[in-house]
């Protein structure tokens, strides 16, 4: 029995993650995504697609016992749910080990390696200052996942009116 691949099912997030131009058998086995790549995809038009991918971020427990952790969630950075509302959907992603993963501390830095569902999940976890419901627009399930040594990435920029006032302090 052959089975058929639907391309405007695949298409979508094969574009989204950089990926057309080739044939999607003769991609290498995990294409690197960073989380700008799932801030670009739509979500809603790669619903049902799956691709394999590694991405690195920085891990929040939603099922762990003690040190193993069951089920994650991956953020962009790290504190991403603490004292701060969460980030967006596309920002989060659902991550399920497929063994259980030693964690070190909240929030470590990991690599995932798996196929990246594009799946609307709601998760209720318990963060510094009380319970969060956190939603996440894709999953990994059996994935592959490796502690790494990352920087938080640096901080937007953005035309704060507190910078204004520093501005001011410091001429005279």
């Amino acid at each position: 029995m052959m089975l058929r691949t639907d391309i405007r099912k695949v298409a979508p997030i094969a574009l989204a993650l950089g990926l057309a131009g080739s044939a999607l058998h003769a991609m290498p086995a995990a294409q690197r995504v960073g989380f700008d790549d799932l801030r670009s995809l739509d979500a809603a038009a790669a619903e049902g697609t799956s691709q394999t991918v590694e991405l690195r971020g920085f891990m929040l427990p939603a099922d762990q016992e003690g040190d193993l952790v069951y089920e994650f969630l991956l953020f962009a950075a790290p504190g991403a749910c603490s004292h701060v509302a969460p980030p967006p959907a596309n920002q989060v992603v659902r991550v399920i080990p497929d063994r259980p993963f030693h964690a070190d501390h909240m929030y470590q830095s990991v690599s995932v390696s798996g196929t990246l569902f594009s799946e609307h999940n709601r998760a209720q976890l318990y963060v510094l200052d009380g319970v969060r419901v956190v939603e996440s627009a894709f999953r990994i399930s059996a994935a592959a996942v490796d502690a790494i040594d990352m920087r938080p990435p640096a901080p937007r920029t953005q035309d704060s009116p507190w910078k204004r006032l520093e501005n001011r302090k410091a001429q005279p």
